[in-house]
C-alpha cells in the first residue's frame, strides 16, 4: 500500500497528538506527584481521565455515525490544545493544584474519546482494505516512536528545566493536530442511504446489539476490557514504582518508558507478518501470552535492566494487540456502524481502565509496589483464555474469505 494524501494527514494528525499524550503521561503525574506524597491520589489521575470516557463514550459513538468525521477531529484537538494552554498558564503562575489537575484529566478524557474514535472510523475510507494491516500498524509505529519513545523523556527534560514546558509543547502538538486534520479532503460523513433508528438510544442499542452477535468483535471486546484491567493496575502508579522500587528520577522515569517503546515497535512490524503465519485468531492468542510472561517478570526482580526488557516485552505484545484486533474490527464492522461499534468496544475498556485504576493504588498500599504486577498477569493469563474460547469465529470468518468462498460484508465470524 502506498500512503496518499489523506492517510498523510491522518497519519500526521494522529502523531502530532501522540507526542501530546507521550508529554502528557510523563508531566500530569509528575505535577501531581509534586502536589502530594498519596499514592492512591496520583492514581486518581487515570480514573478521572475515564470515568468521563465511559459516560460519554456511547454518546459519542452516536455522533461519529452521524456527523461529519472530519470536523469531529480537528475540533476535538483544538479543544485540547486550548485546555493545555490554560493549564501552562497554571504551572507559570504558580497555582496549579491537584483539583485543575483533575479536571484537565477530565476534559482530556472527553476530547480524546471523540478524538481516538473517529480515527478509527475514517481510516477504513482512506485506505484500501488490504492496506489496513500496514496503516494500522504504521500508526502504532509512529505511537510508539512519539508517544513513548521521543514523549515522555522529552517530557521529563523539560519539566526539570521548567514545570510549565511539558504542558506548553503539549497544547502546540494538539493545535499541530488540529490543523492536520482540518486538511483532511475526504467524504467522511455518514454514508448515503444508510438507515438510521428513530433516537439516539435506539442507535446505541442497535450498535450494541450487533458488537454483541458478531463472534469476533465479541471476543476482541471481552479481551480489551481484561486487558485493560491488567494494563491499569501497575500502570497506574508506576512513577511511584520506578522511584521508590527502582530509584529513577523524572528522566530516568521517561526513558524507561521510552526504552519500552523499542519492544512496541518490534510488535508493529511484526503485526503483519504474525497475522500472515498465523492468522488473526492465533496472533491474538500469542500477543496475550506475551503480555502475561511480562508482568510476570516484572513482579519477580528488582534489576533495572531485567524490568526494562519485561516493560519493552509488554509494550510489544500491546503493539501487536493493538494492530490485529483494530484490522480485524475494521474489517469485519459496516462503515455506518463503526462509530457505534468503537465505542461499545471501548465503554468496556474504558470499565476497565477505571476499575484498573482503583486496584493499582489499593493494591499497592496493600501489597507493596511489586505484587500487583502479578495480579495483572493472572488478568492477562484469563485473557489468554478467552482468546482460545474465540478462535472458531477467526476461523470461520478467514475460511469465508478465502479465494473462492463467496463473503457477505459485516457478517463473517458472527455468533
Amino acid at each position: 500500500m502506498g500512503p496518499g494524501a489523506e492517510y498523510r494527514r491522518i497519519w500526521t494528525g494522529n502523531a502530532a497528538s501522540n507526542l501530546a499524550d507521550g508529554l502528557t503521561f510523563v508531566a500530569l503525574p509528575l505535577l501531581a506527584a509534586d502536589v502530594t506524597d498519596d499514592p492512591a491520589a496520583v492514581a486518581g489521575l487515570p480514573l478521572a481521565y475515564t470515568v468521563p470516557r465511559i459516560l460519554a463514550v456511547l454518546g459519542a459513538g452516536v455522533l461519529i455515525d452521524r456527523a461529519d468525521r472530519r470536523a469531529l477531529l480537528h475540533l476535538s484537538n483544538f479543544c485540547r490544545a486550548a485546555v493545555f494552554g490554560a493549564l501552562t498558564a497554571l504551572v507559570a503562575t504558580g497555582h496549579v493544584t491537584l483539583a485543575s489537575l483533575y479536571a484537565v484529566s477530565v476534559v482530556m478524557g472527553l476530547a480524546e474519546t471523540l478524538s481516538d474514535n473517529t480515527v478509527f472510523a475514517v481510516l477504513p475510507r482512506a485506505v484500501p482494505e488490504d492496506g489496513l494491516d500496514r496503516a494500522n500498524a504504521r500508526l502504532t509505529g509512529a505511537q510508539l516512536i512519539i508517544d513513548e519513545f521521543l514523549g515522555p523523556p522529552l517530557g521529563g527534560l523539560l519539566f526539570a528545566a521548567a514545570a510549565f514546558a511539558p504542558p506548553g509543547l503539549t497544547a502546540l502538538a494538539f493545535l499541530a493536530a488540529g490543523i492536520s486534520f482540518f486538511r483532511l479532503r475526504g467524504d467522511y460523513g455518514h454514508p448515503p442511504g444508510a438507515a438510521r433508528p428513530a433516537g439516539v438510544l435506539a442507535d446505541i442499542r442497535a450498535g450494541a446489539a450487533w458488537t454483541w452477535r458478531h463472534g469476533i468483535v465479541r471476543t476482541t471486546v471481552v479481551i480489551g476490557a481484561l486487558a485493560s484491567v491488567g494494563y491499569m493496575i501497575p500502570f497506574s502508579y508506576l512513577v511511584l514504582y520506578a522511584r521508590d522500587v527502582l530509584g529513577l528520577g523524572p528522566t530516568g522515569y521517561g526513558v524507561l518508558l521510552s526504552a519500552s517503546a523499542l519492544g512496541g515497535l518490534a510488535g508493529a512490524w511484526g503485526a503483519g507478518r504474525l497475522r500472515a503465519r498465523l492468522g488473526y485468531g492465533r496472533a491474538i492468542v500469542a500477543a496475550l501470552a506475551l503480555g502475561c510472561l511480562a508482568f510476570t517478570a516484572v513482579a519477580l526482580t528488582t534489576r533495572l535492566a531485567v524490568v526494562a526488557v519485561a516493560l519493552a516485552a509488554y509494550i510489544g505484545h500491546a503493539a501487536l494487540w493493538n494492530v490485529l484486533a483494530s484490522s480485524v474490527r475494521q474489517k469485519v464492522t459496516p462503515d455506518a456502524l463503526r462509530g457505534r461499534v468503537i465505542a461499545t468496544t471501548r465503554l468496556l475498556s474504558f470499565c476497565g481502565l477505571a476499575l484498573g485504576s482503583l486496584l493499582g493504588g489499593r493494591l499497592a498500599e496493600t501489597l507493596g509496589l511489586r505484587a500487583p504486577f502479578l495480579v495483572a498477569a493472572g488478568i492477562f493469563a484469563v485473557a489468554v483464555g478467552v482468546a482460545l474460547a474465540g478462535l472458531r469465529h477467526f476461523r470461520a470468518w478467514e475460511d469465508a474469505r478465502a479465494p473462492g468462498v463467496k463473503e457477505t460484508p459485516g457478517t463473517g465470524g458472527g455468533a
